[in-house]
């Protein structure tokens, strides 16, 4: 029973490490706001700023997902050069297989991204007038450009058959898309957007202000939120290592017969 719960552990330990990290990154936020130790432009709205914390974080983890993918498919075709190395061929694999799992990563993290961003313009901007969704918003809509570019992705690579072809048109699709995520990040910046800006100028308006104390709780999430990515891009490579190594069986034994 020990032995098992220990190789448990392990197995898990990262979203261990992650979990415990996001829990007390919560209750700490949860401790300063109820003694007004993290000061708000809007006291009254305090518990809703709490979301602040994880969508910011949910955002930079998105674009770290979609920047590995990026990293990921260009190593694929230069792998792809070597292809008769049989070395090579393993590589070209795992960077196909890393690219794609971080897409997926990226994906859960832009959807929550958008539904917290959502629920926190509504409650404390007062610009959406109790409307959850406005299109004029550039940030916004970009985001949501953003978030069905890389779904298309997803979908046209289920549609190809081919291993071979599937992997190297998708891996073309996942380059080709990614002007899309620096574009969602400057729209607030050289577009009209709702979006505030994080500033560390209290006097500045048009801005959230953030001290010290604020921008360490964000930083010690976005760690815990890191871990987590890791974690389940790791074992997503592990279930389609463990897929493949089934279809080679499968095969094999369907020659055989």
């Amino acid at each position: 029973m020990t032995s098992k719960l220990q190789q448990l552990i392990r197995t898990h330990l990262l979203l261990i490490i992650s979990i415990a990290m996001l829990l007390f990154n919560l209750s700490l936020i949860l401790s300063l706001t109820a003694f007004n130790l993290i000061v708000w432009s809007t006291p009254e709205n305090r518990i809703v700023y709490i979301i602040f914390f994880y969508h910011v974080s949910g955002a930079w983890l998105s674009y770290l997902s979609f920047g590995i993918s990026l990293v990921s498919h260009i190593l694929f075709f230069k792998y792809k050069r070597n292809i008769k190395v049989e070395k090579s061929k393993y590589q070209l694999i795992n960077w196909n297989r890393l690219g794609t799992n971080s897409i997926i990563v990226g994906l859960f993290f832009i959807a929550f991204t958008l539904i917290t961003g959502s629920i926190f313009y509504n409650a404390t901007s007062g610009g959406y007038n109790n409307i959850f969704w406005q299109w004029s918003d550039a940030r916004q809509t970009m985001t949501l450009v953003l978030f069905l570019s890389y779904l298309s992705y997803l979908i046209f690579r289920s549609m190809i058959e081919d291993k071979e072809k599937k992997a190297k048109l998708s891996s073309a699709l996942g380059i080709v898309l990614f002007p899309t995520v620096p574009l969602s990040y400057i729209s607030a910046i050289i577009f009209t957007s709702l979006h505030p800006l994080i500033t560390p100028d209290s006097s500045k308006s048009g801005g959230i202000y953030w001290d010290g104390l604020k921008l360490f709780i964000l930083f010690f999430n976005l760690i815990a939120l890191t871990i987590f990515f890791v974690y389940v891009v790791k074992n997503l490579n592990s279930l389609d290592k463990t897929k493949d190594k089934l279809e080679e069986i499968i095969q094999k034994r369907l020659l055989e017969e």
